[in-house]
């Protein structure tokens, strides 16, 4: 049957608040004051001139400092706050490690996901971070309208990384859920699970069951999951490094079933635009795609592009308040007649 629109799912405008914006405008200053002491020292000979992802990196830290600030009516909120710790932590790990990651001397998974990077990577990605609570609220009311519109009780989440977005909806699980609710948490990373595992293991609702396994979306064969074998299908802030998402949309489409939903809430940029989280993501690999377009992340209209190609029809809510930041997407299933 044909992919049938969602239409009730909230308006991602409910979870856009001035304490968000207030979090990115002191997030682009630290960034852009950041950006701007790493290029007062940067010696342009260390960096390689057919190295186009560290090319692009240097370009990036221009155009930050260029940008600096968003531009908003009232004040912003101190960035030394213990709510923009995590954040500014994490900002500052990586700044000090710009030099020796543009002269090549060290890659940027060893300088973000080992040692006192990886403790700084889990802080930033808890669920309460004021940058990302948007993403996972958004996401949280698809979810639990669509178990509450289309029933079922299985839900899959893919990409889970730290468990950010795991911690958020096990922590909001709705009152009037009831009865017994299968949870499965993915990521590709043994690594990341193990700390999802030890994070959330005796810490859910009574009525949800957690269960972790590893499961690569980027591999088109089931992995062991059947088609229509779940309600809801959950990713967030995930499928951007996608290597093929139009492919990676059909197949975890194809994991719903009749009556669920696929759920999927991303960061934005708009084209020609900035998002000061690529001051951090920018140390790791990158596609070639990305250093062409200028950033990791993609506008709504992307987005909608490549529902298209899979053959998706979705609903896709994007912020009117402030810059394009915030995107969930609910591709609902037809059920059966």
């Amino acid at each position: 049957m044909a992919d049938q629109t969602q239409t009730q799912t909230g308006h991602v405008d409910a979870y856009v608040d001035e304490a968000y914006l207030d979090a990115c405008a002191d997030a682009w200053q630290v960034t852009g004051d950041l950006a701007q002491s790493i290029l007062d020292t940067l010696d342009p000979e260390t960096v390689d001139p057919t190295d186009d992802h560290r090319r692009h990196c240097v370009d990036w830290l221009r155009r930050a400092a260029d940008r600096r600030t968003l531009a908003r009516p009232a004040p912003v909120a101190a960035p030394s706050t213990d709510a923009h710790a995590p954040t500014v932590d994490l900002l500052r790990h990586a700044a000090g490690a710009y030099p020796r990651f543009l002269d090549g001397t060290f890659s940027g998974r060893k300088i973000l996901l080992a040692g006192p990077g990886m403790r700084l990577w889990h802080g930033y990605f808890q669920s309460d971070n004021l940058l990302y609570r948007p993403l996972n609220a958004a996401a949280g009311a698809a979810v639990s309208h669509t178990l509450r519109t289309g029933g079922g009780t299985r839900i899959l989440e893919v990409g889970a990384g730290t468990g950010g977005a795991t911690a958020h909806l096990l922590a909001q699980w709705p009152d009037d859920l009831r009865g017994a609710y299968d949870y499965t948490v993915t990521d590709m990373s043994a690594s990341l699970l193990v700390g999802a595992r030890r994070r959330h293991s005796g810490n859910t609702p009574p009525q949800v069951r957690l269960e972790f396994r590893r499961f690569d979306f980027d591999l088109a064969d089931d992995q062991g999951l059947a088609p229509e074998s779940h309600d809801v299908v959950l990713a967030v802030n995930a499928l951007h490094v996608a290597a093929d998402i139009p492919s990676t949309l059909r197949h975890l489409r194809s994991l719903v079933r009749p009556g669920g939903a696929l759920v999927l809430s991303e960061s934005l940029c708009a084209t020609g635009d900035l998002v000061h989280q690529e001051f951090i993501f920018n140390l790791l690999p990158m596609p070639a795609d990305a250093v062409r377009r200028g950033s990791r992340f993609y506008p709504a209209a992307a987005w909608q592009a490549y529902f298209d190609a899979a053959g998706i029809d979705a609903e896709i809510q994007v912020n009117t308040a402030g810059p394009e930041l915030v995107m969930v997407a609910v591709a609902a299933a037809e059920a059966a007649r």
